[in-house]
């Protein structure tokens, strides 16, 4: 057994049990003697073992956190029990939580380093200043308050800073050692006040007033715009009365990245998540499902989905990515046959969107032409056709037929048949807006004089951006 004995802050914070704990063990280890806490050994003449080398030789926390299970692991191996001394209660040190998931521990709790700065246990979350900067990412509720511990170096302050910062705001009023100060000077402070016992202390913070906010405050928002006394018309409104709005939403974001306008493109990606978050607490006030269930949904599907990236399989080009998707979505129960992946095409997708999708389908099933020759001489047929055809249903009929084959040709390309006729309907609104600005109608004018103002708009209007060279 591996027995944890929290040390607290100062060498009179030992409890009973934990010197009692102690004194029956033959073999002390301290995680480090340079702090109060060590004066507990020296006074009594109780010999330990420091791991303080291990500081000096591990690159980072998580390194650290690894060296000493190992070490404490081999050690008790060779000597049996041991007692492992570290500062605060013991169970909010990183390097017992390593421990702890190899080895059988026992711990004895003393008091947290938090609970030693007077900061309240009650509604706070709490880590540790090297567990937070080496997370990947940091989230917590911010109606909670915020405890931060072993704030010990400058550098250590600047990157749980930058953690913060995205969250609450960098102006936020925080206490570090019950001192106040912005969120923003938490690494500009006198070199003494980054010790093993500094503790950053934040507020809790009502989410109407944030200045940086994250999903969860979106769902919140949104549950209480829907609540029984919230917005008559966000309360009023179901799947079907907004599904509109996604559509015009995604719309409007294309939008903005194809004018490469990123403040709009921050506005209207937020108007899209907006859409989704709508539904999801919708569906939740249903009981069919929330937005943990898509997120859920979705994140499984990236990782399904991804084999290349989370399992075994090789893809080192976009196209080979792209294979192992496909394969990997085939080999879902839904996407199994030609007829499965159709139905799973949005009709309500813009019909040349539709029929591109649906084109992609059946050329994986060996719907296709041999040779782009072969899909104009399509066109051609189609056209033909629709000039032979009689008005009414036959011409309509026909006149299909002759966009789906143009939708062809474009996909064999690689083009997008929605981006494509977008940037041409607006090339032409460029075009004809000009001349229609500088010359009004054309509708009496000869085809010469049309002509001749065409050539003009097109060389007045040109957009090298949009592709627009001719």
């Amino acid at each position: 057994m591996i027995e944890i004995v929290g040390m607290g802050t100062r060498p009179d914070q030992i409890t009973a049990q934990g010197a009692a704990a102690i004194a029956r063990h033959a073999r002390v280890y301290v995680k480090t003697a340079l702090t109060q806490t060590f004066a507990y050994f020296t006074e009594r003449g109780i010999e330990t073992v420091s791991l303080d080398r291990l500081y000096e030789q591990a690159e980072d926390f998580d390194a650290l956190d690894e060296a000493i299970a190992e070490y404490l692991i081999a050690e008790h191996a060779r000597y049996g029990d041991l007692c492992y001394c570290v500062n605060g209660s013991g169970a909010d040190d990183r390097s017992v939580h390593t421990l702890a998931a190899r080895a059988q521990v026992r711990i004895v709790p003393g008091v947290a380093l938090a609970d030693a700065a007077g900061v309240p246990s009650a509604g706070s979350v709490r880590i540790g200043a090297g567990e937070l900067a080496a997370a990947d990412a940091f989230d917590y509720d911010t109606r909670l308050s915020l405890c931060v511990t072993e704030l010990d170096d400058r550098l250590l302050a600047g990157e749980v800073k930058l953690k913060l910062a995205g969250l609450i705001g960098e102006e936020t009023a925080v206490r570090i050692n019950g001192q106040a100060i912005a969120l923003y000077e938490l690494d500009r402070l006198p070199d003494d006040a980054y010790r093993w016992d500094t503790v950053l202390s934040v507020p809790p913070i009502e989410t109407t007033d944030k200045r940086r906010f994250n999903v969860l405050d979106l769902y919140r928002i949104m549950r209480r715009l829907r609540a029984d006394d919230g917005c008559p018309w966000d309360r009023a409104q179901t799947h079907k009365s907004i599904r509109a709005n996604a559509i015009e939403e995604a719309y409007e974001l294309v939008d903005a990245i194809d004018r490469d306008d990123v403040d709009n493109m921050i506005e209207e990606s937020g108007d899209v998540l907006l859409q989704a978050m709508f539904h999801c607490v919708i569906g939740e006030d249903c009981g069919e499902y929330d937005w943990q269930d898509a997120v859920s949904a979705l994140c499984r599907k990236l990782i399904d989905r991804h084999t290349h990236i989370f399992g075994n399989v090789v893809a080192t080009t976009p196209e080979e990515a792209l294979r192992a998707w496909d394969a990997a979505k085939a080999k879902e129960k839904y996407a199994s046959d030609m007829r499965s992946k159709i139905e799973r095409i949005a009709g309500s997708l813009p019909a040349s969107m539709y029929a591109y999708k649906v084109q992609r389908a059946a050329r994986k099933a060996g719907f296709e032409f041999a040779n782009e020759q072969e899909i104009a001489d399509k066109i051609a047929e189609e056209t033909r056709e629709f000039l032979s055809a009689a008005d009414g249903d036959d011409k309509e009929s026909e006149g299909g037929d002759l966009l789906f084959a143009a939708v062809n040709l474009l996909r064999w390309n690689g083009i997008d048949p929605e981006v494509a006729l977008r940037r041409a309907t607006e090339k032409f609104a460029r075009r004809a807006c000009y001349i229609d600005a500088k010359y009004g109608s054309v509708a009496q004018q000869s085809r010469e004089t049309f002509d001749r103002w065409w050539e003009e708009a097109k060389r007045e209007t040109r957009d090298a951006q949009s592709g627009d060279a001719r």
